[in-house]
């Protein structure tokens, strides 16, 4: 391990602090400024990487920089591997491989009308009154409706799934709590797999958990089954939901963007990615050094953990000029918030799709949305986004809204 004394800079970031969700991003734009490479007590000691050129490279890198002991700094209680997030090749390949067909674009086309539902649904309860939280009131439903939709677990009560994935990810940091809330979840999606296995599949879980893998690889474990199951239904919870909430209020809060968008549809897709490199969902994912190397001259030690800050990244000036400003005309846009190489997220296309038709049903009917109070930021140790965003818009009824 290191020196303390041969170590750069000291940063104290604690992602644990729900104070720091007040001033996030200037705090992590102060860290990468005064010291790229940083290191921080928090939790037994971890480097962050804050600039975007060594973000990526050590995504890259898995053979220095490796998923396997885990992804998340400080570790959650989750008894088996997140699947295939902490996994380094081959054995990475071969789960993405199973994954991908189902989330690419043309994939996931089938699944429209279904999710456009669910986001009627979501508002339809609000509509008459002409206001609500956005957050609390509409978005909550939304990514998980839309997961176990695709998954086939529609059936099953998203407030329940909702509220073991919500669990687990707030008891990060909590050892025994998070072990606890760990296994709630894992029981409940365990149960959900075991229904399938072995029966004529009729869904997309089915398919998976029966899939028929070539005869020279190695099978795939019950573990390791769980903990892909485990990471598709809680990655998108609150970082689908927090994407929502801060599109909204980027479409509501920066001036003329309503109406430049109402005019031209052909800008969503620049509006989502430029809102999704200032607010990124998830603002950060952890790595364990393998074996020795080094970042701008400054050595790291195998069994290190390293945060590769994306928040951070986002808003670096040597990759975006004027990095604070909300442009949806940048000429390049290669934000890091779905992260970066093999393990950028196999769900990044089902995230767009449900921001996509969100922004289009906002833009069609309720275009005349407008804040109604404070919005509340807050976040978790690698998610940041809005708690509370109230809104305000002319009542209708449901019937009113009308078709698609």
């Amino acid at each position: 391990m290191t020196e303390l004394d041969e170590r750069p800079e000291t940063f104290p970031l604690d992602n644990t602090d729900p104070a720091l969700f007040t001033h996030l991003f200037d705090t992590l734009n102060q860290m990468r400024d005064q010291c790229p490479v940083a290191w921080s007590p928090s939790f037994g000691g971890f480097w962050a990487l804050s600039k975007y050129d060594d973000v990526v490279k050590a995504a890259g890198d898995w053979q220095h920089f490796t998923t396997t002991q885990g992804i998340m700094v400080p570790p959650t209680g989750a008894s088996m591997k997140v699947i295939p997030a902490e996994l380094d090749p081959p054995r990475h390949t071969k789960f993405r491989k199973l994954l991908l067909p189902y989330f690419t674009e043309r994939a996931l086309q089938r699944w429209v009308p279904g999710i456009e539902k669910i986001i009627d649904d979501a508002f339809a309860p609000v509509l008459p009154a002409g206001r609500a939280d956005l957050v609390t009131d509409v978005a909550h439903p939304v990514p998980v409706l839309a997961i176990s939709l695709i998954l086939g677990m529609l059936d099953a009560d998203w407030r329940r799934i909702r509220e073991l994935a919500a669990n687990f990810l707030a008891a990060t940091g909590k050892p025994e709590l998070a072990r606890q809330r760990a296994r709630e979840l894992e029981a409940y999606l365990e149960e959900q797999i075991t229904r399938r296995r072995g029966a004529p599949a009729t869904d997309v879980l089915g398919e998976l958990v029966n899939a028929e893998l070539p005869a020279d690889e190695e099978p795939i474990t019950a573990a390791e089954f769980l903990g892909m199951v485990q990471l598709m239904v809680v990655a998108g919870h609150e970082t689908t939901v927090n994407g929502m909430a801060t599109m909204t209020y980027r479409l509501i809060s920066e001036p003329g963007l309503k109406e430049r968008l109402l005019a031209d549809r052909s800008l969503t897709d620049a509006m989502i990615d430029e809102t999704l490199r200032l607010h990124p969902p998830v603002w950060n994912m952890g790595r364990t050094i393998a074996t020795d190397t080094e970042v701008r001259g400054t050595a790291m030690c195998p069994g290190e953990k390293v945060m590769l800050v994306y928040g951070a990244a986002n808003r670096d000036p040597d990759r975006f000029p004027d990095p604070e400003r909300f442009d949806i005309g940048r000429a390049s846009n290669q934000h890091l918030t779905f992260g970066s190489g093999r393990h950028r997220c196999v769900g990044e296309p089902l995230a767009k799709l449900e921001l996509r038709l969100t922004l289009d049903y906002v833009l069609d009917k309720i275009p005349d949305v407008e804040l109604d109070g404070e919005p509340v930021w807050g976040g978790g140790t690698n998610q940041h986004g809005l708690r509370s965003l109230p809104v305000r818009f002319t009542p209708r009824a449901a019937a009113d809204a009308g078709e698609r």
